[in-house]
């Protein structure tokens, strides 16, 4: 499969060294707002340079492209490029609100292309451990769900970060965006969502700080999620799946898994923790962005098996409007206000 990229910042950069080292694809043309860094990327991958991003997505040597530009920028692209027959992967958030996200999930119906959502996350070592015991069932059926990720928002580069005119919100669309998808992937659906978002903090217009939810499915399982952004201890993420038999703690960056578990309910309960050192001695000589290749390698070759109608675990167009959804649920985009959404919604 041939891709061709559009946007060809940080992200942009690691996307496109992950598609040199993943296997059966390639990289065929870029495009960026900077000429000089599509250039400079395009020489180090032996890809062309297209100066409209328009031209890109026509190119009958591409298959699929990649949006890696800021959220703003998705809809319009990711819509152009399933209407020319390509199949799209676009960076989290999908769009900034739900309503872009619609529009690029009918386009993708509309035309038969597929679409994804680069919820990398989904491939880290302690997030796939997690899943792997959770359907073996060793923590028995699921009870309800914590779950929390937060770092500090003087961290935030580039600054169109905590632009709601970009982002379309704050906390809930960055970090969280990641959080909510994890949160669904052990929740399953989400039938149901109330909560608060404030902005005490940093004062940034439309964008919380901080995002409360709690959430229900179907069957009446609960999950309560918080995303932050004056988190000071560093960035943390942690989900917590307790079931009636136990709970699986999982954590990112450091990488680590953590079950507890017992054979029948009230007896003797064991923990066993997969600390992942061959993942975290690499990222420590070669930064986190070595993690990040890795999961956008592997979510590569997970989008390759959804756009063939195989089996994959990669997230789709829809799950990407399902987090915008119960973002927006939680803290509207708009004038900066500490929101409550006592009403339940549908997603």
């Amino acid at each position: 499969m041939r891709y061709g990229l559009i946007g060809c910042g940080g992200i942009g950069a690691l996307r496109a060294q992950a598609l040199g080292l993943a296997q059966g694809v390639g990289l065929a043309a870029v495009c960026d707002a900077d000429p000089a860094r599509a250039r400079a990327l395009a020489g180090k991958h032996g890809a062309a340079v297209e100066a409209d991003w328009r031209r890109l997505v026509e190119r009958k040597d591409i298959d699929a492209v990649i949006v890696s530009t800021p959220p703003h920028l998705h809809a319009e692209m990711a819509i152009r490029a399933l209407h020319a027959g390509k199949h799209v992967l676009s960076e989290k958030p999908l769009a900034r609100d739900a309503e872009e996200a619609r529009a690029m999930v009918a386009a993708a119906e509309s035309s038969r292309s597929h679409l994804a959502t680069g919820f990398n996350y989904r491939f880290y070592p302690s997030v796939v451990k997690a899943r792997e015991l959770m359907a073996s069932g060793i923590i028995g059926e699921l009870d309800h769900i914590r779950s929390y990720a937060g770092y500090s928002a003087r961290d935030h580069n580039p600054e169109w970060v905590h632009d709601a005119e970009v982002m379309g919100g704050g906390a809930l669309r960055d970090n969280g965006i990641h959080l909510i998808d994890l949160t669904r992937v052990f929740l399953g659906d989400v039938a149901e969502v109330k909560g608060f978002a404030t902005d005490h903090v940093w004062g940034f217009d439309g964008c919380e700080d901080n995002g409360f939810a709690l959430l229900k499915n179907d069957h009446g399982r609960v999950a309560s999620l918080h995303a932050s952004w004056n988190e000071w201890l560093g960035y943390r993420l942690l989900v917590e799946v307790y079931g009636t038999l136990g709970v699986i703690r999982t954590w990112c960056f450091p990488m680590r898994t953590q079950v507890t578990w017992s054979r029948e309910r009230a007896g003797k309960m064991h923990t066993r923790t997969d600390r992942f050192l061959g993942t975290m001695l690499q990222e420590h000589l070669k930064s986190y962005r070595w993690l990040v290749v890795q999961s956008f390698i592997t979510e590569i070759a997970e989008f390759g098996r959804a756009v063939r109608g195989e089996r994959s675990v990669s997230a789709t167009g829809l799950d990407g409007l399902r987090a915008l959804e119960v973002a927006a649920a939680v803290a509207h985009a708009g004038p900066r206000r500490d929101a409550a959404m006592p009403t339940a919604i549908a997603v």
